[in-house]
């Protein structure tokens, strides 16, 4: 699934995201930043560590199939310095939300053992 990621209300970046917990509803993938994106006040770890600042940003992420996304919340991880990547998560889709989003998605059908 194809979203952007918001900080109140200003597009920060973009990601594609795959199911990674789907029975706690996590969605994650590697984030691509917008040059609005500043690590300092948007990412809550910063290569491994722990950045105060980050942890007030108030993300969310929306996309264009389903809006702007129900959850617990939108985090990034900045590893950029270290190993060049930085990676976002969202926590806790809500049902069916999460389903209708990942529902198609081998890793979804992988961990329900679907057979369609």
């Amino acid at each position: 699934m194809e979203v952007d990621i918001l900080c109140e209300g200003k597009v920060i970046g973009h990601a594609h995201l795959d199911p990674i917990d789907p029975p706690m509803g996590v969605a994650g993938g590697r984030f691509v930043a917008a040059p609005e994106y500043a690590p300092r006040i948007h990412a809550y770890v910063i290569d491994g560590d722990d950045n105060k600042l980050g942890e007030s940003a108030n993300l969310s992420a929306r996309s264009d199939a389903y809006g702007m996304l129900t959850c617990a919340g939108v985090c990034i991880e900045d590893f950029n310095q270290t190993l060049q990547e930085i990676n976002v998560i969202v926590l806790g889709m809500a049902y069916p939300e999460y389903e209708t989003a990942f529902a198609a998605h081998a890793l979804y059908k992988a961990y329900w053992r679907t057979d369609e």
